[in-house]
């Protein structure tokens, strides 16, 4: 079972008798970040470093591709742009002759 969570501080909770909301959640997230601060272990610490990633299959090697995740790289179809020169053509061949 998860542990309760902490009561606020009493100057958040004084900051909001006042109403003085934006200045509470100041104090809030500066007694926060000051939590997480003393619960990251620090540099230098016993702690273990995290091994080095690798791309599991399906994944790009290249993450510096341009692609999102999963984004599969443009195709360019010749077939395409034969079909839209001779739309062009034509339509010009019947623009010029009425």
């Amino acid at each position: 079972m998860s542990k309760p969570t902490a009561p606020l501080p009493p100057e958040v909770l004084e900051a909001f008798e006042q109403r003085r909301p934006i200045e509470a959640i100041r104090l809030l997230l500066a007694s926060r970040a000051s939590l997480s601060q003393k619960a990251r272990p620090q540099p230098g610490s016993s702690a273990t470093t995290p091994k080095p990633r690798t791309p599991q299959s399906g994944e790009s090697i290249n993450p510096g591709s341009g692609l999102s995740p999963g984004e599969e790289p443009n195709s360019s179809s010749a077939f395409w742009d034969w079909v839209v020169v001779a739309l062009f053509a034509y339509l010009a061949y019947r623009l010029v002759e009425g």
